[in-house]
């Protein structure tokens, strides 16, 4: 047989070395394309970040505008020039701040009657409404704390104007009489507008939080308010002349706002190398597939702070001008892509062992032994190497499997894994003294059976049983012995830990009665009765060398047999000994049968039944 020929790995590492050296010159191209990436977005960072303080500086001015007119207000009241009870001066006055650009919906006065009497500045309209509950509540404050300066409310939905709103109020007092406020309310819906005047064409999405969560400007606000507002158009009651919280960055519909808590934190050197301020921060956030960048700046010094201005847009943005500056290397694209293609071809070839490799891997990893192929060898030497190594160990594997498998069937499980641990071929396991619970279990009138039925519907009829009463015996946590013809023998506690073996053991009895009387076995019904003891007993296994039995020793075991054969005389299904009534977590489950004198005892000991048990 021919021999093939077989490679190093250090000969397959320097052949592609040299096949893919050619590679050089388009791992210099990329760098240089994303060092341009990387200006191009930075610059529109920048860009962003400059938009983010204009709109701050923008805001600012309004407020400080709307500012500066209440306390002129205040002041002129305050010094007698202006009477709020002077229909006609107050009129006149309010009509000639209209004159003014003052960025307002809605000015006027709310008297003590708590009644809103003002102007819409762009038409000069009286509007009149009588305040809900939270905004007599401003009135309230005002009378009881005096004259102050100017005060911003918390923003907020309004139903009566029907849209987001800020309400700017100062108390009016002369000569410390209390006259009434004068409030100003901002649109909410407005100040949203503002943020796309002007750059319609613009990439990005700009957005005001406030509260953290809270949408105090969005592009998207003033659909959120119409929805609100059509939902309270058929809602009369009372509750809803009140204010209504703004909307969440959850409910205003804005993917990238809705989940901006699980944006991560960017780090732009180049970027933060040329900021002035320490505020701005940025994030991004990978949704669906698209990634965003996200550009916020934090404002404290406002009358509801934190405040935080933000602009988000995707970085497919950059995507154009990548495109640009790429078509000038076109060149060195195509000596890239032959470069890979080759690179591709070579490792395809010399990793395929190693994929193979991988496959079989997760195979055994799952545990599936019966499913994985044997590897193929390979021309090179470790690869080659590996794989017979690795096939000699699935051998390995699947005969030890083979041999669990085997124990299994003659062993408890639980011996059948101590015994392969022990690393020793002796089969023998130190005998050990501890407290235990015996079931016994036997079919009534299994004799008689015997009689009236052939040999091979018995054994098809105890194969069955056998198969519920074991499968009952280990989902309750014990461990059988010993089949003694009809007989089961089983034990609990006693080859592993368990805790409340009594109570496993009687809960085993009961769902055997069950099993029993639920379903037949091969066409046959039986009835069974089962015996249960606690005690001292030893457990180990017995034998001559090489023949090993692994049961359990001790007056224990034999009486959970007697107790068994009681039954007849109690006409009962289950009986258990005092000891193991007492054992039990709540001995109130089972009541007393009765006394008996145990063969091997000098005195009667009372036994115990399981009330309204299966008969």
């Amino acid at each position: 047989m021919k021999t093939k020929r077989r490679y190093s790995v250090l000969t397959v590492l320097l052949a592609s070395f040299l096949t893919t050296s050619i590679g050089g010159v388009g791992v210099a191209l990329y760098l240089g394309l994303g060092a341009a990436y990387e200006n191009t977005r930075n610059l529109w960072v920048l860009v962003a970040d400059n938009e983010l303080v204009s709109l701050q500086r923008a805001m600012s001015e309004r407020m400080d505008n709307v500012g500066a007119r209440a306390n002129w207000v205040a002041q002129q009241v305050s010094q007698g020039r202006l009477d709020p009870d002077f229909n006609l001066g107050w009129d006149n006055t309010m009509r000639a701040l209209a004159a003014d650009q003052m960025d307002v919906m809605a000015y006027g006065l709310i008297n003590g009657e708590r009644e809103f009497i003002g102007y819409n500045p762009a038409d000069m309209s009286e509007i009149r409404h009588t305040l809900s509950a939270d905004n007599m509540m401003i009135s309230e404050i005002s009378q009881l704390r005096g004259p102050s300066n100017n005060r911003t409310s918390f923003p907020r939905w309004d139903p009566f104007f029907k849209q987001p709103v800020i309400a700017d109020w100062i108390p009016l007092f002369r000569d410390g009489h209390y006259l009434g406020i004068f409030v100003q309310y901002l649109s909410l819906s407005n100040l949203s507008h503002s943020l796309v005047r002007g750059r319609e064409n613009a990439p990005g999405v700009p957005f005001i939080l406030v509260a953290g969560n809270r949408v105090l400007a969005h592009p998207m606000l003033q659909s959120w308010g119409n929805h609100v507002a059509n939902a309270l158009v058929h809602d009369s009651r009372e509750i809803q002349r009140s204010p209504i919280p703004l909307p969440r960055t959850v409910d205003i519909g804005d993917p990238v706002l809705a989940n901006l808590g699980q944006s991560e934190k960017l780090d732009y050197p180049a970027y933060n190398k040329g900021t002035t301020t320490s505020n701005v921060q940025l994030s991004g956030l990978n949704l669906n597939g698209k990634y965003s960048v996200i550009v916020t700046r934090q404002i404290d010094d406002t009358p509801f702070s934190p405040l935080i201005m933000g602009l988000h847009f995707e970085e497919s943005l950059f995507d154009a001008e990548f495109d640009r500056l790429v078509l000038t290397a076109i060149l060195g694209g195509v000596v890239l892509l032959l470069s890979i293609i080759l690179a591709v071809v070579v490792s395809r070839h010399f990793t395929r062992p190693i994929r193979r490799f991988a496959t079989a891997a997760r195979s055994l990893e799952s545990g599936h032994l019966d499913v994985i192929p044997s590897l193929a060898g390979s021309r090179i030497r470790e690869y080659d190497d590996a794989a017979r190594s690795f096939n000699h160990m699935i051998m390995a594997l699947r005969d030890r499997e083979r041999i669990s498998s085997l124990f299994g069937k003659f062993l408890p499980p639980s011996i059948a894994r101590e015994l392969l641990a022990s690393g020793t071929d002796s089969g023998v396991l130190p005998p050990q003294q501890r407290d235990a619970t015996v079931l016994f279990v036997d079919i009534v009138g299994f004799t008689t059976l015997c009689e009236q039925l052939d040999p091979a519907r018995i054994v098809a009829m105890l194969n069955a049983y056998f198969d519920t009463v074991t499968d009952i015996i280990e989902q309750h946590g014990g461990i059988i012995t010993q089949f003694q013809g009809d007989a089961v023998l089983a034990v609990y506690n006693a080859f592993d830990d368990l805790n409340h073996h009594a109570d496993a053991a009687l809960d085993t009895a009961i769902d055997i009665q069950k099993a029993v009387q639920s379903r037949q076995f091969d066409g046959q019904t039986i009835s069974c009765r089962c015996g249960i003891n606690t005690g001292r007993m030893i457990a180990g296994n017995v034998g001559a060398t090489d023949r090993l039995s692994f049961t359990v020793h001790g007056d224990a075991v034999n009486s959970a047999s007697r107790l068994e054969a009681e039954n007849k005389h109690f006409g009962t299904k289950i009986l258990l000994s005092d000891s193991t009534r007492n054992s039990l977590a709540n001995p109130a489950r089972v009541t007393i049968a009765g006394d008996v004198l145990l063969r091997g005892r000098s005195q009667s000991t009372a036994v115990y039944t399981v009330p309204n048990a299966p008969d």
